[in-house]
């Protein structure tokens, strides 16, 4: 293949073709990478490494124009930013995409840097969350970085790809001819899924993925984008917007077969916001999966307001092993304040649905929206425990730009830094309007361990857990986040006191 430079005089914002492209999760540690979860992998209650189905599937579409694309996401495979200047070097791209978090931009967009210092001409994009509102304060402050994606990036990166004018590429802000940034018009959501191609799953270590409990290799599936919740907190409308668009379930499942007959994977997480909110197209798609029989497990996200038993009936019947739940909090004024509009007796019933038909439930809660008192979050803690999920998960609010919580902690001077660069949810940027950020950490950390440590769950693990396989990777987990755990807050600095917890 004629390898053809990308030219970095900017005139028109016409670039040649690309030919090589490198797709990379910098080695900035290990996150959930997708705009709108960008979640430290090391403080989830249970640390599942996801692969970067983003980066694949800018990959298959590079791909389908000819681009040859080599993937790496260095913080699972390995290596730091020597490693990544090796790699550039013997692949010798001409376009550099980096997919970023807002913790950790600054750091990921080294790459940037390097790759200008590389001797070639080489452009670099990035694409991230970060980007819907800090866009042009990012190429303004990273010089080395050429273009940045807002929103959703399959075409933007293709046409781009393509040779396209950057000026004409929709969605996409980029350095202009004065060096100066320019922001296009937004890109229109895109409203059929099933034009897309599947990822590029050849280009990955599929392995490298692993479901927790079993250590078999898990493929990300996506099912829908949108979301119709309010929730302050969350980037889904912002990412993808309130109204639902579906895949067809007939293209879910040729993805499915893709995976189990060229991959080998028979394990799934079906990425969507709310994969249970229309009822007859959750029960079509599990129809579908029991008539070709294809033999698979599964995991999902729900709303609790979206379930019922014939929906569980027929999950569980397709291999649907456990579905998560953002409960977020046990008191009801605080799931008012954060828009969440569901009901504690609602959260209740749906775990008793999943129980009655033997499927596992992981529930999500978050601390330290502005609201949250001492109060409100010990009763988080005993609506937790009483709920007795499989596997819980606290987090810490983080106020990501472009969310109604950014413009509430802007608004009523309740974050700590100018900018949320190198904090996380486990080291919160903000504090409430009653507690503090070390008093955050430590509650985070009780919750964990008072639900984790409790001698019910530990008996009831152990029991539900007989294979020794399974057995050794729960202790294995469970061994790596009490360190997690006993850890937390340990260099967490108080606003108010400057002191460590």
């Amino acid at each position: 293949m004629e390898h053809k430079t990308i030219q970095t005089t900017i005139t028109t914002g016409r670039r040649a073709k690309s030919s090589k492209a490198m797709l990379i999760n910098p080695s900035t540690g290990l996150y959930i990478r997708e705009d709108r979860c960008q979640t430290p992998i090391q403080g989830q209650g249970v640390p599942i490494k996801r692969a970067p189905m983003d980066l694949a599937m800018m990959a298959a579409m590079l791909e389908q124009i000819k681009v040859e694309c080599k993937l790496i996401d260095y913080p699972v495979e390995g290596g730091d930013f020597s490693t990544f200047e090796k790699d550039l070097k013997e692949f010798n791209p001409d376009l550099l995409i980096l997919s970023v978090t807002s913790p950790t931009l600054p750091q990921d967009l080294k790459c940037a840097t390097i790759a200008k210092k590389s001797g070639k001409d080489i452009v670099t994009l990035a694409k991230g969350a970060d980007f819907f509102q800090s866009d042009k304060r990012t190429l303004e402050e990273y010089p080395d970085l050429d273009i940045v994606i807002r929103g959703e990036y399959e075409f933007a990166v293709q046409e781009i790809g393509k040779g396209n004018e950057w000026s004409s590429v929709l969605g996409v802000t980029f350095r202009g001819e004065d060096g100066n940034p320019v922001r296009n018009k937004e890109r229109p959501l895109l409203e059929n899924l099933d034009v897309l191609p599947f990822p590029a799953r050849h280009l990955m270590k599929n392995e490298l993925y692993p479901r927790p409990d079993t250590g078999t290799p898990t493929a990300v599936i996506l099912t829908q984008r949108g979301c119709p919740g309010e929730c302050v907190y969350c980037l889904v409308s912002a990412v993808s917007g309130k109204r639902i668009h579906y895949r067809s379930p007939e293209s879910v499942v040729a993805e499915i077969e893709e995976c189990v007959y060229k991959h080998g994977i028979r394990d799934f997480f079906f990425r969507a916001d709310t994969f249970t909110w229309l009822k007859p197209w959750v029960i079509k798609l599990c129809k579908l999966i029991i008539e070709k029989n294809i033999k698979i497990t599964w995991v999902c996200n729900s709303r609790v307001d979206t379930l019922d038993d014939e929906r569980v009936e027929w999950m569980k019947k397709a291999g649907c092993w456990l579905i998560a739940f953002g409960i977020e909090s046990g008191n009801q004024e605080m799931l008012d304040n954060m828009k969440k509009y569901t009901k504690l007796d609602t959260a209740r019933n749906a775990i008793k649905i999943c129980k009655k038909h033997g499927v596992k439930t992981y529930n999500f809660f978050v601390l330290g929206l502005p609201w949250e008192s001492k109060e409100t979050a010990l009763q988080t803690m005993k609506f937790a425990q009483e709920l007795d999920s499989d596997f819980v998960d606290f987090s810490i609010a983080y106020p990501f730009p472009g969310t109604e919580l950014w413009d509430i902690v802007q608004d009523n001077g309740l974050m700590k830094s100018k900018d949320i660069y190198g904090f996380s949810y486990d080291n919160p940027v903000t504090h409430t309007f009653h507690l503090t950020n070390n008093e955050l950490v430590a509650l985070k950390k009780k919750a964990l361990m008072s639900y984790y440590m409790r001698p019910k769950y530990i008996a009831r693990t152990l029991w539900a857990n007989k294979s020794p396989k399974i057995l050794g990777n729960y202790l294995k987990y469970g061994f790596l986040q009490m360190r997690f755990f006993l850890k937390l807050g340990s260099n967490q600095k108080d606003q108010k006191t400057g002191e460590t917890a």
